[in-house]
């Protein structure tokens, strides 16, 4: 009986022991942590970073502090760039889109989605064309009406050359009977400076970016159903008799390449968490009318590649690659 008492001890302690050090080897940050944001300040993906940020705060699950990161440029190649420099650090992370994704294609860029590790995707977003409140362009007749006036002459803007701002002016201006002008920029915030500066006619805009309706008129949405309020009074282009412009974005997190399988399981989890909080799914899902939509580190790896080869067909349909 002694010795199956001992037997017992002696098991339950190597249980105890194991769990001890597994425990201790749980990685966690160790320092501040870098979210590198691809784009401008005041953009969607700037915007969406802060916010997430501020979720990630009332999860009480990251000890230290997260900065934000801005390295605009190259349509996302900058930030993309910085990332996979960083190779295996588990502290640093990146906002990664549908955007992104695109441009890696359209460009050709040094980086691409097998270079980075993905980590989660939280809501999914959509794309509207607009113009000046204040100006005289009321419907997308007007704009139409402008551009058969102009040919060629009608910019439009959008964040960045190859990225979802690309690809919806692309599917406009093949599919509405005229022709409108691109102007890139390095985020929508830039794009939205230009548009009420009077320096283009229209832009292409995101849900996530937080355009004020007062300021800014949308006059289509690439969406395939309306939107709920406050954005339920405008038209998606099927309405308005021009089928097919439809374009769903994800928007998703990576961190750089052979980052460790404890670090992209402690992300995950955070991201998991902040997506539940009220700061996340009512302040910034809700009031930007996003689909919440949570896929983990493997979902979404998985999600990148398909939508990969759906952008790269489209992007072909629209003549913007071979």
């Amino acid at each position: 009986m002694t010795k199956t008492v001992m037997v017992g001890k002696t098991a339950l302690c190597g249980v105890l022991c194991l769990a001890l050090v597994g425990g201790a080897h749980a990685w966690e940050p160790q320092r501040n942590v870098e979210f590198v944001v691809p784009y401008s300040a005041g953009g969607g993906s700037d915007i969406n970073a802060r916010m997430l940020v501020e979720a990630i705060r009332e999860t009480d699950m990251v000890n230290r502090n997260i900065l934000i990161n801005n390295r605009p440029g190259g349509s996302g190649a900058v930030g993309n760039s910085y990332t996979y420099s960083q190779r295996g650090n588990g502290h640093i992370i990146t906002t990664f889109n549908g955007g992104q994704m695109m441009s890696m294609l359209v460009n050709d860029a040094s980086v691409q989605l097998d270079d980075l590790t993905p980590l989660a995707t939280l809501s999914l977003d959509t794309l509207f064309v607009g113009v000046r409140a204040e100006g005289d362009i009321e419907n997308l007749d007007d704009l139409i009406e402008r551009a058969e006036q102009d040919p060629g002459g009608i910019t439009v803007g959008g964040a960045g050359r190859g990225g979802e701002d690309h690809l919806a002016f692309a599917m406009l201006d093949n599919n509405l009977g005229v022709d409108f002008q691109y102007v890139p920029f390095d985020g929508t915030g830039d794009v939205t400076s230009a548009l009420l500066g009077g320096h283009i006619d229209a832009a292409i805009f995101k849900l996530g970016s937080r355009v004020d309706q007062s300021m800014v008129r949308f006059l289509a949405t690439y969406s395939e159903e309306r939107l709920d309020a406050p954005f339920d009074e405008v038209p998606t282009f099927d309405e308005l008799g021009y089928e097919g412009l439809e374009l769903m974005i994800f928007r998703g997190y990576a961190g750089p390449p052979d980052m460790p399988e404890e670090a992209v399981e402690f992300w995950e989890n955070v991201f998991r968490a902040a997506a539940e909080t009220d700061k996340w799914t009512q302040e910034y899902v809700e009031n930007n009318g996003l689909i919440p939509t949570f896929m983990g580190a493997e979902e979404s790896a998985e999600y990148y590649q398909r939508e990969q080869e759906r952008y790269r067909v489209l992007f072909q349909e629209a003549g913007m690659i071979d």
